[in-house]
């Protein structure tokens, strides 16, 4: 799915050659071949048509200038399956034309979006379907679809055969943006079973009512806090493109592995646990941009991280640090798969880090010194800040 900060930057921008908008779904499951034959010209003339980046076709949007386009909700009878659609358009080609399908909520609206990432050019189709001729080839012309001259079908073949190859520089970083270490000393801490808190309550005569409910995971989130702040090591990632072409739809995937067997988790930054609380309390959830995320639903945890475009001498850093929480001492292999429209086979980047330190068991009444110090430091830097 295209996330909402994209989508609202392309209802933003105006039709154009590489920008689409349609207020209702095209026909397509019980539609004749003249209904069905507007949408496969459409997706050509967007897939012929130069861009360096995606192009996109956005259903459920009505231009209206010079304001973002209005968005408009599409019934949800009609919905165009994927796999059905792209037999229906590529059955007819010469050459397979990638591109894809989707049906998605935006702004409390059903949309549904075609993206049509940059690959080689032209496309057409060997037989008449519709109103969509054989051998010719369409191109969008501005916000309109005209058909291509020989020269522009030339142009189209020189273009994409002389891009070169891609030149991709992956750094990995520390939380300093300096190359990462190779070694790194950690302390894993366990602690005894933890009881519920409970805050002392004076009497009723000498206190007011107190509408704060306490938290009674209060210790064990203690626990999880110091836990994940004593083992975790963040790592930042920064991809440059060197090729003399924009790469498109750049995504990078991150797994992990352990030599001996250790376990292990992957977080986001905003899902590194925080100093607890001993009272509930409803404050912001906090959430990332929807760019990073970690996927455990697989046989192994993915860091998945969306980067967008990066055009020619661009440096793109995630969003987000990843957060690996070794669970004890041991080898550790990171591997990195960058895949992009532009790239025939992904690329993949290995890294092996070391982690030593001890294991430390730690008593409930540890616990409540380690709070302590961590809440009288946390006051400390506050004030300095204030002052």
């Amino acid at each position: 799915m295209l996330a909402d900060a994209l989508l609202e930057e392309l209802r933003s921008r105006g039709e154009g050659p590489d920008l689409d908008y349609k207020a209702e779904r095209y026909a397509f499951a019980k539609a004749t071949a003249e209904q069905k034959s507007e949408l496969l010209k459409d997706i050509l003339a967007l897939a012929n048509t130069h861009h360096s980046g995606n192009a996109y076709l956005l259903m459920g949007f009505r231009e209206n200038p010079p304001y973002p386009a209005e968005v408009i909700d599409l019934p949800a009878d009609g919905a165009i399956d994927d796999s059905r659609l792209q037999q229906f358009v590529n059955e007819k080609l010469e050459t397979k034309l990638v591109f894809r399908y989707e049906e998605q909520l935006f702004d409390g609206k059903h949309i549904a979006v075609i993206t049509v990432p940059n690959q080689p050019r032209p496309f057409y189709l060997t037989k008449r379907f519709g109103n969509v001729e054989a051998n010719t080839v369409y191109v969008r012309r501005g916000s309109s679809t005209g058909i291509a001259t020989p020269r522009e079908i030339y142009r189209m073949g020189v273009a994409d055969h002389s891009r070169g190859e891609a030149l991709l520089d992956l750094a990995v970083l520390d939380e300093k943006n300096q190359p990462l270490a190779d070694h790194f000393e950690r302390t894993f801490l366990t602690f005894e079973e933890l009881p519920d808190y409970k805050r002392y309550q004076p009497p009723a005569y000498l206190a007011a009512p107190n509408y704060n409910l306490e938290n009674r995971n209060y210790w064990r989130e203690g626990a999880e806090y110091f836990q994940a702040k004593n083992r975790l090591i963040r790592i930042r990632l920064e991809l440059g493109n060197r090729s003399n072409f924009a790469l498109s739809a750049i995504k990078l995937e991150v797994t992990w592995t352990s030599n001996g067997g250790q376990s292990y988790r992957m977080l986001t930054e905003s899902e590194v646990p925080d100093p607890p609380a001993d009272e509930w309390h409803l404050g912001p959830v906090p959430r990332g941009d929807g760019t990073t995320e970690v996927d455990e639903e697989g046989m192994q945890p993915v860091f998945n991280c969306h980067l967008g475009n990066v055009r020619p001498g661009e440096i793109r850093r995630i969003a987000e640090d990843l957060i690996l929480l070794p669970a004890g001492p041991g080898s550790y292999t990171m591997k990195v798969r960058v895949l992009a429209n532009e790239l025939d086979t992904p690329q993949v980047i290995e890294r092996v880090i070391e982690v030593r330190g001890e294991s430390n068991h730690l008593s409930f009444d540890e616990l409540q010194e380690l709070l302590d110090d961590d809440q009288d430091g946390r006051e400390t830097v506050s004030e300095n800040e204030d002052g």
